[in-house]
Parts: structure tokens; sequence; C-alpha cells
């Protein structure tokens, strides 16, 4: 049951991606992240089964976590995507955005890891577990709706 209203809402969500990225219906890409984000914690917190006296607190140091975990990768994607628009990159540029990725990756690991001992104080270790299970099939599913998502756009083309 919970399998079908997954699908259901990715499949929405598909919708108002592709809808924002055509740049139509006047949605911004900080409304459809928000849109997603909110449903990825309202999916997490169905996952891990929280009690109603966890939800909120599970939601505010959610959001907290992420805008920290986004703002550390932030630098190395715009190495990165400086990068791939060079026609001749150096020796030095890809130093440069290796060296941002491995420091990036490093601190959201520390960032994880801080905010898996905050969140032990109110959540049990099954229900981080679960959370962290839970994060990763939905990135996975993001994915590949990412992916079916241009496969029909090529085909349109």
């Amino acid at each position: 049951m919970i399998r079908l209203l997954l699908i259901s809402l990715f499949s929405l969500l598909l919708g108002v991606f592709s809808v924002s990225a055509d740049g139509k219906k006047g949605k911004t890409r900080e409304q459809v992240f928000k849109e997603i984000q909110e449903f990825k914690m309202n999916y997490l917190a169905k996952e891990m089964d929280l009690k109603e006296d966890q939800r909120q607190k599970f939601f505010d140091l959610y959001e907290e976590m992420t805008r920290k975990r986004k703002e550390c990768m932030k630098n190395a994607r715009q190495l990165e995507r400086r990068l791939k628009k060079l026609e001749n990159p150096t020796e030095a540029d890809y130093q440069a955005a290796t060296e941002a990725m491995t420091k990036a990756r490093a601190e959201d690991a520390s960032i994880e890891k801080a905010y898996s001992e905050k969140f032990s104080t109110f959540l049990t270790q099954k229900q981080i577990f679960k959370m962290k299970e839970g994060e990763e099939a939905f990135r996975k599913k993001m994915e590949e709706m990412r992916r079916k998502h241009h496969k029909e756009k090529k085909e349109k083309k």
C-alpha cells in the first residue's frame, strides 16, 4: 500500500519537476526543491514510523542538516560545473576540483555523524537506520525519474 502511494506521489512530483524544468507554469526551482524536500521528509517519517511527538523535532533537525549538507557541497559543485565548461582544463583545474570534492565529502560525512548523534537523542537506532535506508531509496527513485525524464525529452526531439 505504501509503495503504491509512493509511486503515485513520485509520478506527481515528476510532473511538477518536468513542468518546472521547462520553465512553464511559473514554479521556480526553489519551490520545486521545497516541495520535493517536504515530500521526502514525510516519506522518511512514514518509513521510520515516527510518533507524533517525534515528527516536528525530526522535521526541524532534518531540514537544518539538509541545509548544512547542501552548503558544504556548493563550492565543489560550482568547481565541477566550471571545469566541465572549460575547453582545455589544466591539471591544476582538475586538482582543485578533486580536492574540493574530497573536502566536501569529508565535511558531509562529519555533518552526517554529528546529526546522527543529535537524532539519537529522540529517535531509536532502528529509526535512524530506517532514515538512512529511506534516504538511499528516495535518492535512487529520484535518479531513476531523472533518467526517465531525460530519455523522454530526447525521444521528443
